[in-house]
């Protein structure tokens, strides 16, 4: 299963720091038995929320376990929480692992998108949204080699978006 979550940082001033703490956030997040792995990415092109998280998690369940309630959740963010807009987080069900976009690869994700008239090539993978915010009922995710044949379609319909591994798919420990 898959928690997907999209957010904007509008502080440029302090987006590095961010993103150290967003990478000892998830370290904590993979701590609690369930989390199984996580990866971020950033939009490559303009949209309302350019960074992304997929998580890879056991299932709806972990949400209400202990562990994850005294390290996960939005409670746990501080002083981030306020600073993120645009803020969705959704459990997904079609995969039960996070695809494994390396450092020169791109994630395409198709929100609400089976329409989208794409090139020949990419080959996407469904999701159904299941959980938590419900903001997406279905979406697509595909890793792309080169998002090029697809930067005009993002730059016309936005629920066409193209992003870049910013972090590697980081494990939890076995």
């Amino acid at each position: 299963m898959i928690y997907m979550v999209e957010m904007d940082f509008p502080h440029p001033e302090r987006v590095a720091e961010w993103h150290d703490w967003y990478l000892a956030h998830i370290r904590v997040l993979l701590s609690v038995p369930g989390f199984r792995a996580s990866q971020r990415f950033q939009a490559i092109l303009p949209v309302a929320a350019p960074y992304l998280a997929l998580h890879e998690v056991s299932g709806p369940e972990m949400f209400d376990s202990p562990a994850y309630r005294s390290r996960g959740g939005p409670a746990s963010t501080g002083e981030w929480r306020h600073l993120q807009t645009n803020w969705r987080r959704n459990l997904l069900e079609g995969l039960d692992a996070t695809p494994d976009v390396p450092a020169d690869s791109h994630l395409l994700l198709l929100d609400e998108a089976r329409d989208a008239r794409l090139p020949p090539g990419p080959n996407v993978t469904w999701l159904r949204g299941v959980g938590l915010d419900r903001a997406v009922e279905e979406c697509g995710l595909a890793v792309l080699s080169d998002p090029t044949p697809l930067l005009d379609l993002a730059r016309h319909d936005p629920r066409v978006r193209l992003y870049r591994p910013i972090s590697e798919k980081i494990r939890a420990a076995a």
